[in-house]
């Protein structure tokens, strides 16, 4: 396979996860929207990295049964995560970045609990772990 082939098997790769997380996402929440403000935002961009980039600016979004859901999405794309990034826009300035890379074998939790409201900080998803420098 050229390399031009492989980039465009990256990227049609890129826009069916993307997709399919939107589906998924949209059963819970709003997208945001150049009108207004949503629930969650899916970067829309390849850029090379295999990868969907995912912002959640509703913190009910990351229940488990959402995240889970989100990783079992990824497991039919071997090689692929979701980055979920937390950006709660009442938050931006006084909340540390934090968010969830959800793999198909895994979850590297790196949510930062105490900022939260306190019914979302039990949050816990079966299998993740803490993130470590080599992640």
């Amino acid at each position: 396979m050229t390399s031009p082939d492989r980039d465009n098997l990256q990227t049609e790769t890129f826009e069916r996860l993307a997709g399919e997380i939107g589906t998924l996402l949209a059963q819970f929440g709003k997208h945001d929207s150049l009108l207004e403000t949503g629930d969650y935002s899916i970067y829309g961009d390849y850029w090379g990295y295999p990868q969907v980039k995912v912002t959640i600016a509703n913190l009910a979004l990351l229940r488990p049964q959402i995240i889970e859901s989100l990783q079992h999405v990824v497991a039919a794309y071997p090689g692929w995560e979701i980055v979920v990034a937390v950006a709660d826009p009442e938050h931006l300035d006084d909340w540390p970045r934090m968010g969830l890379y959800i793999r198909p074998h895994e979850i590297i939790d790196g949510l930062q609990r105490q900022y939260f409201p306190a019914e979302y900080r039990g949050f816990e998803y079966e299998g993740s772990r803490r993130g470590t420098e080599q992640d």
